[in-house]
C-alpha cells in the first residue's frame, strides 16, 4: 500500500534526477507528475486533461500577443523613434547615452512584457552608439543587458501573467498595476547610477543641446510609437479590456502603426509570427506539466509541509524572504524564468502567506529576482543577447554586470523592507 508521506520524496526526486540528466524543465516536471500518479489510486487519465486544461488557460494568450506586437514594433522602427525623443530630453547628461540606454528600455518594456526582447530592440541600436562614444564595450552590452530586465518588471510583463495563473487568486491586471510604481523607481535608481557613473569615468554625453523645437519635431515623428502604451495599457487600467484583450489590441495597433508608416512588410509579419511562435511553444511546453505537478503537490499537501518547514526554521517574514530571495537567485542562474515561477509559486508561495506575506508582494518580489536571472550566468539570457549585439565575450560582460546586480539586489531588500511599495498599486487598481 502506497504510504502517502513519501509523495514528497517520490515526486522531487524524480523531478531532480530529470533535472540532473538535462531533460528540459517542460518534460521533467512532466515526469515528476507521471510517477505520483503511478504509485496513487488517481487515473492517468488526470494527467492528460491537466495537461490540456493547463495549456489553455485564457490569461495565457496574452503572452503571444505582447511578444507579437514587440516584434512588429522593432521592425517597423518605431523603436529607433522611441529612442530618438529620449536621446534629444535627457542625453546631454554625463553617461548620457547609458542614461538614454536605461530610459529607452523603460519605454520599450511598456510593450513587450519580455526582458531579452527588450535587450535586443534598444541594445541593437543603443550599444553601437556608446562604443563610437567612447564608453568601453563591456560596460555598454551590460547597461543595455540590465535596461532590459526592465522588460519583466514594468507592465505588461509575461511573467507577472504566469505568475497570476500559478496563483489563480491574483488578478493580471492588478499585478500589472503593482508592477507600475517598482518599475518606475527601479528606471530611475539605474538611470541615476549611469548619471553617477558618467560623471565619475568622464563617459561623454551625446553634445546635442536640449531643443524644444527638435524634441517636438521628434516626438510627433513618433507619435504613433509613444501613444501606444496608452492605448494599451490604458485599455487595462480602465477596465475597457482584460489584459488578454489588450494583447490583441497592442497587435492591431502595432500592424496598423507599421501600415500607415509604409515599414511594415509581408515577410516582416511572417518573421514576427515565426518568432512569436516559437517563444509562446516554449512556454506553453512548461505550463500543462506544471500544471499537473502542482495540483499533485496540492492534493497531497506538500506545499503546507514545506511551509511548516519555513516555519520552524523562522517565523520572521523578512527572514525568509531573504532565505527565499537567495535560493531563487541562485535558481536563476541555471533555469528560466517563466520556468522558476512555474516551478516554485506553488512551493514557496504557500510558505509565505502562512507568515501573512501579501502573494501581490510576493509576486513583484519574485519578478525582481527573475531580473537578476537574466544577468547571471551561466544562463543569463540577457548577457548573451548583449554579448551577442557587441562582439564582447560573455565573460567580460558579466563581470561589468556585476555592479547591476548588486543594485538589483538591494532593490529587492527595499521592497522586501517596504512592502507596500509592491502592493499600492495593487490596491488602487482593484478598487
Amino acid at each position: 500500500m502506497f504510504d502517502e508521506s513519501n509523495m514528497t520524496l517520490i515526486v522531487f526526486g524524480a523531478l531532480g534526477l530529470a533535472l540532473l540528466l538535462g531533460i528540459p524543465v517542460g518534460y521533467s516536471l512532466g515526469i515528476a507528475a507521471l510517477a505520483g500518479l503511478l504509485l496513487t489510486p488517481i487515473p492517468l487519465v488526470y494527467m492528460a486533461q491537466t495537461l490540456y486544461t493547463g495549456a489553455g488557460l485564457f490569461p495565457l494568450i496574452a503572452i503571444p500577443g505582447f511578444i507579437l506586437a514587440g516584434e512588429i514594433m522593432m521592425r517597423t522602427g518605431l523603436t529607433d523613434r522611441i529612442v530618438r525623443v529620449v536621446y534629444l530630453l535627457v542625453g546631454n547628461v554625463p553617461g548620457g547615452l547609458a542614461v538614454v540606454t536605461i530610459l529607452s528600455c523603460a519605454f520599450f518594456a511598456s510593450l513587450s512584457g519580455s526582458g531579452p526582447a527588450t535587450t535586443a530592440a534598444i541594445g541593437a541600436v543603443m550599444i553601437p552608439t556608446m562604443v563610437r562614444a567612447g564608453y568601453p564595450a563591456p560596460f555598454a552590452a551590460a547597461v543595455a543587458a540590465t535596461g532590459g530586465t526592465l522588460g519583466i518588471l514594468i507592465p505588461p510583463s509575461n511573467p507577472m501573467i504566469v505568475y497570476a495563473v500559478m496563483t489563480k487568486d491574483v488578478s493580471v491586471r492588478g499585478l500589472f498595476a503593482a508592477g507600475v510604481l517598482p518599475g518606475l523607481l527601479l528606471t530611475l535608481i539605474l538611470a541615476l547610477t549611469c548619471l553617477a557613473i558618467g560623471m565619475r569615468r568622464g563617459y561623454r554625453a551625446t553634445g546635442e543641446g536640449l531643443s524644444l523645437r527638435k524634441v517636438a519635431a521628434a516626438a510627433w515623428d513618433a507619435k504613433l510609437a509613444l501613444l501606444m502604451p496608452l492605448v494599451v495599457l490604458g485599455s487595462i487600467y480602465t477596465g475597457a479590456a482584460t489584459p488578454t484583450e489588450s494583447s490583441m489590441l497592442a497587435v492591431v495597433y502595432a500592424m496598423a502603426a507599421g501600415a500607415l508608416l509604409r515599414r511594415l512588410s509581408f515577410p516582416d509579419i511572417m518573421d514576427s509570427m515565426i518568432a512569436t511562435g516559437k517563444l509562446t511553444g516554449a512556454v506553453l511546453i512548461i505550463m500543462g506539466p506544471a500544471m499537473a505537478f502542482g495540483k499533485l503537490l496540492t492534493l497531497y499537501q506538500i506545499p503546507d509541509q514545506i511551509a511548516t518547514a519555513f516555519i520552524g526554521l523562522s517565523q520572521d517574514p523578512v527572514l525568509v524572504l531573504v532565505m527565499i530571495s537567495l535560493l531563487l537567485v541562485i535558481v536563476g542562474m541555471f533555469m528560466e524564468t517563466l520556468s522558476t515561477i512555474v516551478l516554485l509559486t506553488p512551493i514557496f508561495l504557500p510558505a509565505v502567506m502562512k507568515l501573512g506575506v501579501d502573494p501581490v508582494h510576493f509576486g513583484i518580489l519574485f519578478v525582481v529576482l527573475s531580473e537578476v536571472g537574466f544577468l547571471t550566468p551561466p544562463l543569463g539570457v540577457n548577457l548573451f543577447v548583449a554579448s551577442a549585439l557587441s562582439n564582447v565575450p560573455i565573460e567580460k560582460v558579466s563581470r561589468a554586470a556585476l555592479l547591476w546586480v548588486g543594485l538589483l539586489l538591494a532593490f529587492t531588500m527595499l521592497l522586501i523592507l517596504v512592502p507596500w511599495l509592491t502592493t499600492v498599486g495593487y490596491q488602487l487598481a482593484m478598487r
